[in-house]
């Protein structure tokens, strides 16, 4: 009996002492979350979308789906467990608000997010509709926003990553990382987001009609996690040049670690990332030399290394306000570059580049009604050149190019930017007014031609030794300079009623060194959504954009100027060695005449269709004329036999009096086939789950004009009308991601585009001018076409499943794994480029390469 009653007892103990974990979760020691979303005036935001995540074991067993908020911008959260959480809360027309960390005890929580008006490119009047939201000039129609899935398949490699979103974008597109242009792009691990936009009429915008693609990076959240990735590169899985009987060697490593998350909890974070690759190529030589033609690969490899260094850190000031620091550092050294093509392997030379950048970020609200957004970017640069041979050059035109590369010097600069936007949003109006001021500091000892270079017309004069001309700079190449420019900005996007936002602005720029002080900027923009459900954006806009005067342009004028440098000119010369009469003979000076700043109109007119959130197309169209843009002027011609002024050569003058006209017209759709839901990614195979984007371009340009220093053959500009280098009927891009398979990703992408312009030319120094610019009677410029070019791409990566999920729906993972493999060219479909357009060449109106024979990269991506 005392035996039975001891079992009992045990047993009873047994069962309390399982079921404690279960009391311990009991509904009455679970929590609730009220999360308010607010504006900065403390209005409230009625359909934000609030994701919960948890951040330790007991608050990750159950994923939490998204809420809403309500009528009064409340989203609740019920039954939640005991733990840390992060709270993420997004509203169209605001940055999203994050709370980096907070807990969850027993009974009622309450947590506020308050959501900043949008940095940059949009703000939005609070509680709109979808109709009056779809009438905003900073709305998302007309562009294009980049899914996560369609991050995920982007490369590992930078180089192939700007690639890839060039492809989405456009070759001309912008990008700009966290505010700033010019940054090397951040690790895939680190990217938020990506936006495209097109049709940039506002008055802050520099430059008309730019594409630009902002990427915005994740700051440092919840506790530290890191990934690093490896890819690799061999020419044993590229396919072979189909111009060469053999494949020339080559591989690439590359090498990626990064790490970030929160110093101090809902205060602080940062992040750091490490990058590397060593590669080397070889290239492939196509030459008419005087024993014939040769295709071949060069025995000579081109190795190349860079190193790279960047790291942030964002600092909450206040609740509302940011302060984000960045520091980036870039090496690269190259070598045996400028051989292949035309070039023999002699005329290799080594380049080497650096790159130092600080950064630092400041924004948030002032007050109930203003948002403050300011940057300020501080870098230093240094690159250089050095020749491996030193000997004067010989070029063939088109059919070979011997010597030495004489290339020699270095160019030390520093830059400042610094650009401040303030927002205010009072009743129908939402002004912004700005400033954006960039300075630059160079030194250079850039030496080229130093030594000579002998121009022959074809093989059979270079077999008889008669070049048609001898050039060769003499002289000091130190130069210093500064430069600087500044554009200020003043906008108001005006409610007009419900559905119709009009947005006058006006825009002055200044530019150091041109005397052009009337260069003020008038834009006017109309945003119509018609219907109450605003799927349908009308937009129409028309204004003035200036150009700035490239800082090249003023340092070939003082380097050349017949004091720092001389560039010696003979015509006819003796070969091997001009006359010693003709060695101090004439030169071509270069002057910087009554310089403007580029004008440029510009209309618009376009269309945006959203059929559902998953669903939309839209159609642009945009015209240009340009004026003022620079142009050659030669002062000095040769008339009836001889020169104006006998004593001196070529004085060519930059003026500002060519023209170009373009017309330009972009569709751009994208499908997702499903809505993001929890539920549906967790299963094995979906197939909605894909996603797809594409878009077509025309662009139909005319210019009258190459460049700054190029003067016109018949010296008019009347004959020189012709295709501008940008001049394409079509470029078609189509992208599809699947992940339909879980833990598979694919991507494959198709483009193609009708071929380049290039130029049509004699070969011949016709009016013996010392100018090798000459065109047949007719010829305008860029009057011939490359053949059309396609290309199918890519690349497949799949998640490897380090640890199981456990509980219901499975906890997320710390650490992962992927492998990918991606196909550039998947076909090996021979894209012909490289045409020549010389009539004396042996290659006259033949393509002398293929673009991007089939490559094979394999990568690794670890997370931990």
């Amino acid at each position: 009996m005392r035996n039975l009653k001891s079992f009992f007892m045990y047993f009873v103990l047994t069962l309390f002492a399982s079921a404690l974990p279960a009391l311990a979760q009991a509904p009455s020691d679970r929590g609730r979350l009220t999360l308010t979303v607010t504006d900065p005036s403390g209005g409230v935001i009625a359909g934000a979308r609030v994701t919960v995540a948890g951040l330790d074991a007991a608050s990750t067993v159950t994923p939490l789906p998204a809420v809403t908020t309500s009528e009064k911008g409340v989203a609740v959260f019920e039954n939640m467990a005991l733990g840390r959480y992060t709270a993420r809360a997004e509203f169209p027309g605001f940055d999203a608000g994050l709370l980096r960390e907070f807990r969850i005890t027993r009974g009622e929580n309450k947590q506020a997010v308050v959501l900043a008006l949008q940095k940059l490119n949009e703000s939005l009047t609070v509680g709109v509709d979808r109709q009056s939201e779809g009438a905003t000039r900073a709305s998302r129609a007309f562009g294009l926003t980049v899914t996560q899935e369609q991050i995920d398949a982007l490369s590992d490699d930078p180089a192939d990553m700007a690639r890839q979103i060039a492809e989405i974008a456009g070759p001309d597109a912008i990008i700009r990382v966290d505010s700033f242009e010019g940054q090397q792009l951040p690790p895939k691990a680190q990217i938020k987001s990506i936006h495209v936009t097109r049709d940039q009429f506002a008055a802050e915008t520099e430059q008309p009609g730019s594409t630009f693609v902002d990427i915005i990076t994740q700051p440092g959240v919840g506790p530290i996690r890191g990934q690093a990735n490896l890819s690799f590169r061999d020419g044993s899985m590229s396919a072979k040049n189909q111009f060469t009987p053999t494949r020339g060697p080559e591989q690439i490593r590359n090498i990626g670690v990064n790490i970030a998350g929160a110093l101090v909890q809902q205060k602080a974070g940062f992040s750091l990332n490490v990058s590397g690759q060593n590669s080397y190529s070889t290239p492939n030589l196509n030459v008419a030399l005087p024993t014939g033609k040769s295709f071949d690969v060069l025995s000579l490899r081109q190795p190349m290394t860079s190193v790279n260094v960047s790291g942030t850190l964002d600092y909450a000031l206040t609740q509302n306000q940011t302060l984000k620091f960045g520091y980036s550092q870039n090496h690269n050294e190259r070598r045996n570059q400028g051989i292949g093509a035309y070039d023999l392997a002699e005329r290799a030379f080594s380049q080497f580049n650096n790159q130092y950048n600080f950064r630092v970020l400041e924004a948030g609200p002032l007050g109930r009604r203003t948002f403050i957004n300011s940057r300020l970017s501080i870098g230093r640069m240094n690159f250089g050149n050095d020749s491996v041979v030193q000997a004067p050059t010989i070029v063939v035109q088109d059919a070979f190019t011997s010597g030495g590369a004489q290339r020699a010097g270095r160019v030390d600069g520093k830059n400042l930017n610094f650009a401040s936007d303030v927002d205010y949003v009072r009743g129908i109006h939402s002004w912004r007014t700005g400033v954006q001021i960039y300075g630059d500091w160079y030194r250079a000892t850039l030496n080229n031609d130093y030594l000579g270079t002998y121009y022959f017309s074809n093989i059979e004069a270079f077999q008889a030794g008669t070049p048609l001309l001898y050039t060769r700079s003499i002289g000091d190449p130190l130069l210093s300079f500064f430069h600087a420019r500044v554009g200020t900005y003043l906008q108001d996007d005006i409610r007009v009623r419900k559905g119709l936002t009009l947005s006058p602005g006006i825009r002055y720029s200044y530019q150091t060194r041109v005397s052009d002080r009337a260069a003020f900027e008038p834009r006017l923009g109309i945003t119509w959504a018609p219907f109450p459900n605003g799927g349908t954006t009308l937009r129409a806009s028309g204004g003035i954009f200036h150009g700035w005067l490239d800082p090249g342009i003023w340092w070939q004028t003082v380097r050349s100027d017949g004091q720092h440098q001389r560039d010696l000119l003979i015509s006819h010369p003796r070969y091997p060695d001009p006359e010693p009469a003709q060695a101090v003979g004439a030169s071509t000076t270069y002057k910087l005449g009554d310089y403007k700043l580029n004008k440029n109109y510009r209309y618009s007119a376009g269309i945006d269709q959203r059929f559902s959130p998953r669903a939309g197309v839209n159609v642009l169209y945009n015209y240009y004329n340009q004026s003022q843009l620079p142009r050659g002027m030669n002062l000095n011609p040769i008339v009836n036999g001889a020169r104006l002024d006998p004593t001196a050569g070529n004085i060519i003058s930059t003026v500002t009096d060519a023209e170009l006209r373009r017309h330009e017209v972009y569709v751009n759709f994208n499908l997702s086939l499903l809505a993001p839901s929890p539920a549906a990614n967790r299963a094995a195979f979906n197939w909605r789950r894909l996603t797809v984007n594409g878009g077509y371009s025309l662009q139909h340009a005319r210019r009258n004009a190459l460049g700054p220093f190029d003067v016109p053959a018949s010296g008019t500009l009347d004959t020189e009308w012709g295709r501008g280098p940008a001049d394409n009927p079509y470029r078609v891009n189509v992208g599809v991601t699947s992940t339909q398979v879980r833990n598979l990703t694919i991507n494959v992408s198709a483009n193609a585009a009708d071929g380049q312009p290039y130029m049509e030319m004699t070969g011949l120094d016709n009016n013996g001018d010392g100018l090798l610019n000459d065109r047949p009677d007719g010829a305008g410029l860029w009057s011939l076409r490359g053949a059309g070019v396609w290309t199918l791409a890519s690349r497949f990566a799949y998640n490897i499943p380090v640890r199981p999920s456990t509980g219901e729906g499975g906890a997320p993972q710390r650490y992962r794994a992927s492998v990918s493999v991606s196909i550039n060219n998947l076909t090996n479909h021979a894209n012909f480029v490289g045409y020549s357009g010389i009539m004396t060449s042996p290659f006259f109106l033949q393509p002398t390469n293929v673009m991007n024979p089939r490559k094979v990269d394999v990568g690794m991506n670890i997370s931990f």
